[in-house]
């Protein structure tokens, strides 16, 4: 093969390598066993499933829906986690942030392994 043929084929053969069925930006998870949001506030609470409640309440909530998903199933659900808007500086971010914290620590006792810190 002579250096004319080589470099229009390597190059055909990394074009192909980057290319993806996947759209530019998104994460790569496999959500189809579903995603949901939390929300976690400076103080204490999250908003999980479109309600504002205690941080407590939403790791209950979280483990009652994984208990009764299979190991293929919680393979492929996704938890999103994300500060609520608005949180002041000082006390009340060191609180939000030591709730995703938790968060985080309960998922993976879960069996969640797909959870993204947004």
């Amino acid at each position: 093969m002579n250096g004319r043929r080589v470099a229009p084929l390597a190059c055909a053969v990394l074009v192909a390598a980057c290319a993806s069925d996947r759209p530019a930006g998104t994460s790569g998870f496999d959500e189809s066993a579903g995603v949901v949001e939390v929300f976690v506030a400076g103080d204490g609470f999250a908003q999980f499933g479109g309600q504002r409640q205690p941080l407590d309440e939403v790791v209950v909530r979280l483990r009652q829906r994984t208990r009764a998903m299979t190991r293929d199933q919680l393979g492929r659900f996704v938890v999103h986690l994300r500060l609520a808007p608005g949180i002041a500086e000082g006390e009340p971010s060191k609180l939000a942030n030591d709730g995703l914290n938790r968060l985080l620590r309960e998922l993976e006792v879960m069996g969640v392994t797909q959870a993204r810190w947004l």
